[in-house]
């Protein structure tokens, strides 16, 4: 039996602050993807996740939309971390 795996890719603030670039997680829906990589990285918050710009297969995805998305086997969500300055 094939596993059914998605790629999340992080960048901005998520990558340097957490010290992870991507990892692998279980398809399903985006709501229990955001779940696992909670589980899996103790670090990144929900918040920071849901407030990051959200690319699933580098098409730009609404947060709260995104929640009920139904992910697949090979796909790919980018979350990146919103910008900040001064």
């Amino acid at each position: 039996m094939e596993v059914s795996m998605i790629t999340v890719k992080f960048f901005g603030l998520l990558n340097v602050d957490n010290n992870i670039k991507h990892l692998t997680v279980d398809d399903g829906k985006f709501k229990d993807v955001i779940e696992e990589i909670i589980t899996k990285c103790p670090t990144i918050t929900k918040k920071q996740l849901l407030s990051s710009v959200i690319f699933i297969n580098k098409k730009q995805v609404a947060s709260k939309k995104s929640l009920s998305i139904t992910l697949n086997n090979g796909d790919e969500i980018a979350f990146i971390s919103p910008s900040s300055g001064g």
